[in-house]
């Protein structure tokens, strides 16, 4: 069976740190789909062919999919984009950086991203489309939720559990046996020290709960 072309969904900052990701594991995407940047435009020498609608037009027995967008704290944008490529039948790869640590019996679900530094010790289960980021520290028997994002240098100490959609920000610490509750935000440099409801926002060390001021 001939080898699937990769199409990449998404073409911001993110999208670039994946690029060299795939690129210095010797992948190479073949297409970026992105309505903000005009077609014919290239991303890191990678095409710019239109938005997703250009999955319409081809076939899942031909491209894989790579999850190229970011996160900020409540965006639905990663989540919306997995789940439009899974209902046209398209897979999405797990990218794993070279320079990572996997210790033993770790599981990846589809379309997880480990990113540069990023250290997962045994027993850890990641599920799908889920983003551990640069330097992420991430300790034995850890379970992190789908749709979750976490952010540069955060650390989750051992038997941690994330709920799906949960984000937790860059440099925070969650320390041994804590739950974050489904679609939690955890601010940077927050030092969790006790389980987190779902929904609620938690900043500071101890952290604690705020009022999650929407616009």
């Amino acid at each position: 069976m001939a080898e699937l072309q990769l199409a990449m969904l998404a073409g911001g900052g993110h999208a670039r740190v994946l690029l060299d990701a795939l690129e210095r594991s010797g992948t190479r995407v073949s297409a970026i789909l992105d309505p903000a940047i005009e077609a014919g435009q290239q991303v890191c020498g990678v095409p710019v062919v239109g938005d997703d609608s250009w999955l319409d037009a081809v076939s899942a027995a031909d491209y894989a999919l790579v999850n190229g967008a970011g996160a900020l704290p409540r965006s639905t944008l990663r989540q919306r984009l997995f789940e439009r490529g899974k209902q046209s039948g398209f897979p999405f790869i797990t990218v794993v950086h070279p320079a990572t640590t996997i210790g033993h019996q770790v599981d990846l679900m589809e379309g997880v991203q480990i990113m540069a530094g990023a250290i997962l010790q045994c027993g850890t289960r990641v599920h799908a489309n889920v983003v551990i980021n640069t330097g992420v520290r991430v300790d034995h028997d850890c379970e992190i939720g789908e749709h979750v994002f976490v952010g540069p240098g955060a650390i989750l100490c051992g038997n941690v559990r994330v709920g799906p959609q949960a984000f937790i920000g860059a440099g925070a610490v969650v320390l041994p046996g804590t739950e974050i509750g489904v679609g939690a935000v955890i601010g940077a440099g927050a030092i969790v020290t006790k389980n987190v409801r779902d929904g609620a926002l938690v900043i500071g060390n101890p952290a604690v709960e705020k009022l999650d001021k929407k616009p």
